[in-house]
């Protein structure tokens, strides 16, 4: 008869709402926690890092623009010297750009 009455108070006893830690877990999770001043320095980091990436893709579409005008021109060089090869043979010549 005993054993079913301490049951209930050991389920009690052993229930999340009562069993939280204590000051050591208290003092675990707040130093978990970042402080302001750390996460303003997080951030900031963040930023930099964010602003290094922007700049990278500029650059990368700068370079695409470049090559992509650079072959457009040979593009134009190679119709140009095809016509002017038409012009000399007499026939035309098979082929176009496969751009």
């Amino acid at each position: 008869m005993r054993k079913a009455c301490l049951l209930p108070l050991l389920m009690f006893a052993t229930s999340p709402v009562l069993a939280d830690g204590g000051p050591e877990q208290a003092a675990v999770a707040a130093a978990s926690i970042p402080a302001p001043a750390q996460l303003r320095q997080q951030l900031r980091k963040h930023d930099a890092e964010v602003a290094r990436l922007q700049q990278q893709v500029v650059e990368q579409e700068s370079h695409s623009r470049q090559a992509a005008d650079r072959l457009d021109e040979q593009d134009r060089q190679i119709a140009a010297l095809q016509r002017q090869l038409e012009a000399i043979s007499g026939r035309p010549q098979g082929g176009t750009s496969g751009r």
